[in-house]
């Protein structure tokens, strides 16, 4: 299991569902209390399932001016809220969005890089997602196919993560775990 830190606190990724799981949800949310306006704060109120506020949160994140890849940053984790609350094409609409601008300013650039294998590893959870509602509504052929692009999605985030040294473990490790969960059957 993966597990990282946000603001101090403990954070795992489920090995199942790909989705954090806060140990700590108490200190948390005294922290986003503490720092509305940092926009890592989106992610947090995500994590804590506080999906309303983070979606105004990553709104206001968005207005003003700003580096293409910072603008990308934003929008990856807004299509992470959105992606929580089920609306999966407006999720999957603005990560196509990210993934454009990163390539705006110096597309061969590792930080370049690096957002963009952030942004194909969020599709892939995102069509993850995506493709089990569809296969519990009944629609199986094109579950498989919404399943097959996210595969795609976190294979290319890995390939990118582990070969362009534009990651650390820790973003290696989380790759590899998206990727072998998308390659169980359900």
């Amino acid at each position: 299991m993966i597990s990282f830190d946000a603001a101090g606190v403990t954070v795992r990724v489920d090995d199942e569902t790909l989705r954090e799981v806060v140990e700590d949800a108490d200190g948390l949310a005294a922290w986003c209390a503490a720092h509305p306006e940092d926009p890592r704060t989106v992610a947090y109120l995500r994590m804590l399932g506080r999906l309303d506020e983070a979606a105004a949160a990553a709104r206001r994140t968005l207005h003003g001016s700003m580096p293409p890849l910072v603008r990308a940053v934003r929008r990856t984790r807004y299509a992470h809220v959105l992606q929580w609350q089920g609306a999966y094409a407006a999720a999957e609409e603005l990560l196509d969005l990210a993934a454009e601008e990163t390539g705006l300013d110096d597309p061969t650039s590792p930080s370049s890089l690096s957002v963009l294998a952030s942004v194909f590893q969020h599709r892939a959870k995102c069509r993850f997602e995506h493709a089990a509602l569809l296969r519990r509504s009944g629609r199986p052929m094109a579950a498989r196919r919404l399943r097959d692009l996210a595969l795609e999605d976190a294979r290319r985030a890995l390939m990118m993560r582990e070969n362009l040294g534009v990651a650390d473990e820790g973003q290696i490790a989380s790759s590899r775990q998206t990727v072998a969960r998308l390659e169980r059957a359900e």
